[in-house]
């Protein structure tokens, strides 16, 4: 079963977490800038402010922060979840900081606060960072104090070497950045996989269930590995890791086999039972893991994968 948006819940629920977010801007950030913030203060802003127009452009994340002695920031974290480059990111930056101010002005009547806006981009294009005022032909100096020009952070992780996301202090950063990275291409896991399982060892054992089925399901979603060949992957690194993995697998294809069945299999026990079975063996499954979620002992889904494989049923 696929999941919707996929990209988007993966980002929100990796930036979600204020260590995250905290080594995030500390490792990609201007260091004149991260110096004056309290990192200490960072908090998420429950809020969206990315309107319909925006929708297809941008998902947010928006933070508040102490900046220098007496200041205060917000900190936009916008993914980019197109495949490809923006041609005027400026313009959707401007709504989005406007609806920013124009909410804390309605709804606290309070005075502007500055707005960091950050792009995290991981399209295969690349993006060729270019100011407000380029995008206009023949502006002269009479006419360029006219023009709102502003800058954007943009975090293009493609110009990052899996390296130096590998040395990232936080390591579900570093995994969360790496699966982003190659998640445009296929069979993105293989590439990254002694990497990955290098990664995934260092946070083992740190709170790392939650995240781990975010990674699975986010993995699951995103390439063409099979159930099985995750197990294979986890299992490299850890028996724990890859319950994890074993317990998020079985709900997943549960969950499938039983829409599947619910939905258009009428013929009797046994058919749904060969359905379920034809399901599991179609998308990696072995027998065992089979037997385990359907309840049926292993000789007898073995004898109707033999049926399948010779195309009796």
């Amino acid at each position: 079963m696929k999941i919707q948006n996929v990209h988007d819940k993966f980002f929100k629920e990796t930036f979600s977490r204020i260590d995250i977010a905290i080594n995030f801007l500390e490792e990609l950030l201007e260091q004149n800038l991260v110096r004056q913030m309290n990192l200490s203060t960072l908090q998420m802003d429950n809020n969206s402010f990315v309107d319909e127009e925006l929708e297809e452009h941008f998902a947010d994340i928006l933070y508040t922060c102490e900046y220098g002695e007496k200041s205060k920031i917000r900190i936009a974290l916008l993914y980019e979840h197109k495949s490809y480059k923006e041609d005027y990111p400026h313009w959707q930056l401007n709504q989005y900081m406007l609806n920013v101010w124009k909410s804390g002005l309605k709804q606290n009547k309070e005075k502007p606060i500055p707005v960091i806006p950050i792009i995290l981009y991981h399209g295969r294009e690349k993006w060729n960072y270019q100011s407000m005022a380029s995008y206009f032909n023949n502006i002269d100096e009479n006419l360029i104090k006219y023009i709102p020009e502003f800058e954007y952070h943009l975090v293009n992780l493609n110009d990052i070497s899996d390296k130096r996301i590998s040395n990232f202090k936080n390591k579900f950063l570093a995994i969360s950045a790496l699966l982003f990275k190659y998640s445009r291409y296929k069979k993105y896991v293989k590439k990254i996989e002694d990497n990955l399982v290098e990664l995934l060892k260092l946070v083992d054992n740190q709170g790392s269930s939650q995240f781990v089925t975010s990674v699975v399901l986010y993995i699951q979603n995103t390439d063409e590995l099979t159930i099985t060949e995750l197990f294979t992957i986890f299992t490299r690194v850890s028996s724990n890791l890859h319950q994890t993995v074993m317990t998020t697998a079985e709900q997943l294809i549960s969950r499938g086999i039983n829409q599947g069945i619910t939905q258009g299999i009428t013929q009797g026990t046994e058919m749904k039972e060969i359905d379920a079975i034809k399901r599991g063996y179609n998308n990696g499954i072995n027998s065992e893991l089979l037997s385990n979620i359907l309840n049926l002992p292993v000789q007898k889904i073995e004898e109707i994968i033999v049926k399948i494989k010779s195309g009796l049923v």
